[in-house]
């Protein structure tokens, strides 16, 4: 037997759940681009926090590896966040096992994304959309259940941490420019 559950929902739900997939796609897509690249900003600003206290300032080993795992901290949150996002990109797959003729619909919406016909969220407003994802995945995972894990997405305390985590990536990648050309 297969592990993979199908439930029958009501048109209501099936229009309502339509809705809130259609909004939170293009959120999804565009939030987990930037969080993918501020990801990788943050990491590459540690290993920089490190070789600079370690190699050009010679710092001790454990004054260093501190350092470096305190920069580190805010660009694992976000990697957890991206990954989250990644997830919630498959909705597809996850509702057409649900509702089988939204299916269509959700693919059509994913391809018009990924084509580029739906306009790019800034830098600036993706600690905004964090919490509007958040609240529509907590909408959808009242009327989906079990088939998303959203809860890094939906736990307040997360949200949080994750607008914290994308100001302080941007602060590290300002102290690493800071550090390399004056002091």
């Amino acid at each position: 037997m297969t592990d993979k559950q199908t439930t029958s929902i009501t048109p209501e739900k099936h229009e309502q759940l339509l809705s809130i997939f259609g909004r939170l796609l293009p959120l999804v897509d565009s939030l987990a681009d930037k969080l993918r690249l501020l990801w990788i900003l943050g990491l590459l600003a540690a290993i920089w926090l490190f070789v600079w206290c370690y190699v050009l300032k010679h710092y001790a080993l454990g004054i260093t590896v501190t350092v470096g795992i305190v920069a580190l901290l805010p660009s694992l949150i976000l990697a957890r966040f991206w990954w989250a996002l990644e997830e919630l990109k498959n909705l597809p797959d996850i509702a057409g096992d649900m509702v089988g003729d939204a299916k269509a619909e959700l693919r059509a919406s994913v391809q018009n994304i990924r084509a580029g016909k739906v306009p790019k969220l800034g830098f600036f407003s993706a600690g905004k959309s964090l919490w509007s994802i958040g609240a529509m995945a907590a909408e959808a995972r009242e009327l989906v259940g079990s088939y998303i894990s959203v809860a890094t997405l939906v736990n307040p305390f997360m949200l949080v941490l994750g607008v914290i985590s994308l100001f302080s990536v941007f602060l590290l990648f300002f102290v690493g420019i800071v550090l390399a050309f004056f002091v």
